[in-house]
């Protein structure tokens, strides 16, 4: 099953690939969260997270293969987004894994010179996946891997943008539209005195 879940499939065969939706672009996430402390290289340095990602950062099981440490409205959409996978395909939740979440750190570009930016894993609203002993696909031209296929359509739904739009199969995040949204509905203000972040 993991060989059929791997298989290449085009690009096309993906209903409505991000449609309504844009990569979130530096300035959003700084205007609704803050901007990580410099200098930053293309390593992780999680402790320059900027204050209000502190707040809202949290570790959770996501499915029994992973956990996953990012910002708390964007764990619940992933949690809601797998309860829906896992009833639809869970062949592909038994054999899913991740390259992480929050990342505090500059873009990697795969081309020209090194970027300023900060990635988008940097606010913990970015996530990469991989299946459990295959590489996480990068670029694979006009096809992806099945599975990530069979992610998107999900992701999509919950306003997640694909990596797919710039060469990055493996990558998901929360787009534009959905921080700006998440920033109107209070979603990103701080946790109340006494609660908790969670970790499980």
């Amino acid at each position: 099953m993991a060989d059929n879940l791997s298989d290449l499939v085009p690009i096309s065969s993906i209903p409505a690939l991000n449609k309504g939706l844009s990569s979130a672009k530096e300035p959003t996430m700084v205007a609704m969260m803050g901007a990580p402390r410099e200098p930053l290289t293309t390593v992780c340095q999680n402790d320059h997270a900027s204050p209000a990602v502190t707040k809202l950062l949290e570790t959770r099981r996501i499915t029994p293969n992973f956990r996953l440490s990012g910002i708390t409205p964007a764990l619940d959409s992933v949690q809601a987004i797998f309860a829906k996978v896992t009833a639809a395909h869970p062949d592909l939740i038994a054999q899913l894994s991740t390259e992480g979440m929050i990342c505090v750190r500059h873009r990697k570009p795969t081309s020209g010179a090194p970027s300023k930016q900060a990635s988008n894993h940097s606010w913990g609203t970015a996530v990469d996946f991989k299946l459990i002993g295959h590489e996480a696909p990068g670029n694979s031209g006009t096809t992806v891997p099945r599975w990530v296929a069979i992610l998107v359509p999900f992701f999509n739904q919950a306003g997640w943008f694909s990596g797919i739009g710039f060469q990055d199969d493996m990558h998901f995040e929360v787009a534009d539209e959905t921080i700006r949204q998440w920033k109107k509905d209070g979603k990103l203000d701080p946790p109340k005195s006494g609660e908790a972040a969670a970790v499980a």
